[in-house]
């Protein structure tokens, strides 16, 4: 059993991943979004959904010291504080969650209903990451992902299973909208 809660890596403090999942249980969030993009700036507005997915914490600003030891921890991530005071950790980038933050918490498990959110957001990425757009150099521009609708059906599930452990439960947005026309 660790006695001490706060380590020294290469002169950053660091901590425990216990100590880590323990926090993260009562603050993190395991996020889940379709997002909606319009392109005011092109010639007829076009419109873009895409899934996006990222492993955060917030707190207020005078707390953000704890989230910089955290993200020493981790060895990832972004740490922003926004206008009204609060500081945010989080990752975006889906290398890092699947190398870095999925194991992690593999190894150091959460104990609270946040682990149910945990699983259904790892399912979620993998479904991502095996949608992943292959960057082909050739090809300028955008092109068009075929997602199979066991897939996309999928996300919708895990997406609507996860609102059960968020505190902000909005409707689900364009989704709808966005499997009509087929621009997934």
């Amino acid at each position: 059993m660790r006695h001490h809660i706060i380590y020294y890596y290469l002169g950053m403090e660091t901590v425990s991943g216990d100590y880590i999942a323990g926090f993260v249980d009562g603050e993190g969030c395991f996020a889940l979004k379709f997002r909606r993009d319009i392109r005011y700036d092109r010639k007829n507005k076009p419109v873009y959904y895409y899934w996006s997915i990222e492993f955060a914490i917030s707190l207020r600003s005078d707390d953000v010291g704890i989230l910089e030891t955290i993200k020493n921890t981790l060895g990832c991530g972004t740490i922003s504080i926004n206008n009204s005071g609060i500081a945010r950790y989080a990752v975006t980038e889906r290398d890092e969650l699947i190398r870095k933050i999925v194991p992690f918490f593999d190894r150091n498990r959460l104990r609270a209903k946040k682990r149910n959110d945990y699983e259904l957001w790892k399912e979620a990425l993998n479904i991502l990451e095996r949608n992943r757009q292959k960057r082909n150099d050739s090809k300028k521009g955008f092109s068009k992902i075929e997602w199979s609708k066991k897939d996309i059906d999928r996300l919708i599930e895990i997406q609507e299973s996860m609102r059960e452990y968020k505190s902000n439960r909005n409707e689900l947005k364009w989704i709808d909208k966005a499997i009509l026309s087929e621009k997934v």
